[in-house]
């Protein structure tokens, strides 16, 4: 059961599919060119939608999976989903793109340290004085508490994080219709 303490945090906030004409490896491609890199922290683009002063999401990938994108924005929370994106070769030369919105998990290892602190903190005051313990689960109620105003914000963000991605694939898939050499020039 103490497992599953912080695993209603971490499921899916949305999941659904869309159609596209990319392949797998044409969007790869296009994302890689559309989007900076995580590690690319001075990317114009970023540094916008960092600090504000973007109207949309900016989206990061990872350079080790270019299907995993970041939404980037005005402030940090590290319950706001990310992207993962899923291919399925659909039969008429579509793709389908099962998305599925939800926090990365790599600081759930964060909330268990956490918790376990506060415990022995707790026990440890309790030998000095007797009521130090309530403090250790003030402290872990708090834990709680902002762990829930995060994920409610994370929530909320979904909509526009999912609008936004939507407009950006098809402003990618407008981009590729219109290359030059394209089939239907």
């Amino acid at each position: 059961m103490t497992m599953k303490l912080f695993d209603k945090y971490f499921q899916p906030y949305a999941e659904y599919c869309i159609r596209t004409t990319f392949s797998e490896d044409e969007l790869k491609e296009a994302l890689a060119q559309e989007c900076p890199a995580t590690s690319d922290i001075l990317s114009w683009k970023a540094i916008k939608a960092a600090f504000g002063l973007s109207k949309t999401i900016v989206f990061s990938y990872d350079p080790d999976d270019p299907l995993h994108l970041h939404p980037i924005k005005a402030y940090r929370n590290t319950s706001r989903g990310d992207i993962f994106i899923r291919c399925e070769k659909a039969s008429d030369g579509e793709t389908i793109l099962h998305i599925s919105i939800a926090q990365s998990g790599k600081h759930k290892w964060l909330l268990y340290a956490i918790g376990i602190f506060a415990l022995f903190w707790g026990v440890a005051a309790s030998f000095v004085i007797w009521w130090g313990i309530f403090l250790s689960v003030i402290f872990i109620g708090f834990l709680f508490i902002v762990l829930e105003c995060c994920h409610a914000m994370a929530m909320d963000e979904i909509p526009q994080t999912r609008q936004d991605f939507e407009s950006m694939l098809r402003m990618l898939e407008r981009k590729k219709d219109i290359l030059p050499g394209d089939k239907n020039e």
